[in-house]
């Protein structure tokens, strides 16, 4: 038994020394900094503000320089009306041709201007992805510290728990001397201060393994070592009717969904555009110099300017534009189904949220209250056990009973501390 104290003593000094507190603050800054998801969701966005340009909405002209060298050497033969041949082996030929191409897309239809709104859109779909990844990351990683707080404060009532089966093996052993006690209950004193003993162990365990998924969530080495705070904050007052209005006005989830619903319609009036003529304008300047040993000229030279306009008018192309807006509109139209069902949704899980956190904080009060009277049990039972007053299994149970009282209050706390980080999820708060 004594090896048993000493091990645990040796767990519990490893596990405290020479580590730097960490406040839940400073472990959100990190994550929000350095958090992998995070990183990656803000990289998507900035993808999509780069292609949200005029330029790729097709409204601005392209520009093309263009070059091209040809040589030919040949035998050549050729006959004239007028009876001449000419005839040459190994005939050379070479041009040399260069020319600043310019096409100007004028008018198609308001494609272009539907596909700029469409990729604004995008841009916006993607910085709500970005905003429901942090708050993701957010809740996850103060529920992950809130976890290692709450193991933390059990562990600390469980070595209270351990101190007290020590007192209790002390005063058995004393009256086994004395003989005023049996020796079962010494024995029965041993099992049960090892088991407090293993579910330490255990305890600590847990709270390692906590500690090393938040460093894996704050983006670093999960072994870095580390300690968190005492207790767990209380849960805020919240107002269900202002939870309400704040989750249909600004809940990452509902915002996606409408701006899917927006993307959607662009699309449509992207495809429609089709069914539209389209004007084009295009504009080069040239230069070419054509030489060859036979033929009608020697050589010949032109550069300068050329310009004009260019139309397209769709008369038929097998229905497939008018087929692909129809499909599109159908597109729409389920846009506009999921944006009802994530509304929807999104309510009955504030709903459901609420009805636990007001379950929560109305177990802390009674967990608080029952903590009390036990915790006067134990002291009463601890002092008639010295007396002689109750066996060894009484004054355990009492004991474990002050164990469970406490971890039930934790977990309490725990589970009101989550309740009110949904509900603020939900509402739009938590970032």
């Amino acid at each position: 038994m004594k090896q048993i104290a000493a091990f645990l003593l040796c767990v519990v000094a490893g596990s405290i020394s020479a580590q730097d507190l960490l406040t839940a603050d400073q472990a959100l800054n990190l994550a929000l900094e350095h958090n992998h998801g995070v990183r990656l969701a803000r990289l998507t966005v900035k993808s999509a503000e780069l292609m949200n340009t005029a330029g790729e909405a097709g409204m601005l002209p392209t520009i093309d320089a263009v070059g091209m060298y040809d040589g030919d050497r040949s035998a050549t033969r050729q006959t004239f009306f007028s009876g001449e041949v000419r005839e040459v082996d190994d005939a050379n030929s070479r041009v040399l041709s260069g020319a600043v191409q310019l096409n100007w897309t004028v008018f198609d239809g308001l494609t272009m201007f539907a596909t700029k709104d469409r990729l604004a859109t995008v841009e916006a779909i993607e910085r709500s992805l970005l905003k429901q990844r942090l708050e993701s990351t957010v809740y996850e990683v103060l529920a992950t510290y809130y976890q290692a707080v709450q193991m933390g404060t059990a562990i600390e009532v469980q070595r209270t728990a351990l101190r007290s089966g020590r007192e209790r093996l002390q005063i058995a052993e004393t009256g086994e001397r004395i003989g005023s006690t049996s020796g079962l209950q010494v024995v029965q004193a041993r099992m049960d201060l090892s088991a407090d003993s293993a579910a330490l162990l255990d305890l600590h365990a847990q709270r390692t393994m906590a500690l090393h998924r938040l460093n894996l969530l704050l983006g670093r080495d999960p072994s870095i070592a580390f300690t968190v705070e005492k207790q767990i904050p209380a849960a805020e007052a919240l107002d269900l009717t202002e939870l309400q209005s704040d989750a249909q006005r600004a809940n990452s989830s509902i915002t996606e969904a409408r701006q899917q619903q927006l993307a959607a319609d662009f699309a449509v009036k992207e495809l429609r555009g089709a069914l539209f003529p389209r004007v084009d304008v295009f504009g080069n300047y040239a230069y070419r110099r054509s030489q060859s040993d036979v033929g009608f000229l020697q050589s010949n030279r032109a550069i300068g300017p050329d310009y004009g306009v260019r139309l397209s008018v769709p008369i038929f192309r097998g229905g497939q534009a008018t087929r692909a807006t129809e499909v599109a509109k159908l597109g729409s139209e389920q846009a506009a189904i999921a944006t009802e069902g994530t509304r929807l949704l999104v309510e009955q899980q504030l709903l459901d949220d609420w009805t636990q956190y007001r379950t929560a904080i109305t177990r802390v009060a009674l967990e608080q209250n029952n903590l009390q009277g036990t915790q006067q049990q134990v002291n009463v039972a601890l002092e008639s056990y010295r007396l002689g007053v109750i066996t060894a299994v009484e004054l355990r149970d009492v004991q474990q009973s002050l164990i469970d009282a406490e971890n039930r209050l934790l977990l309490a706390q725990y589970e009101a501390k989550l309740a009110e980080l949904r509900l603020k999820w939900l509402a739009g708060r938590l970032v």
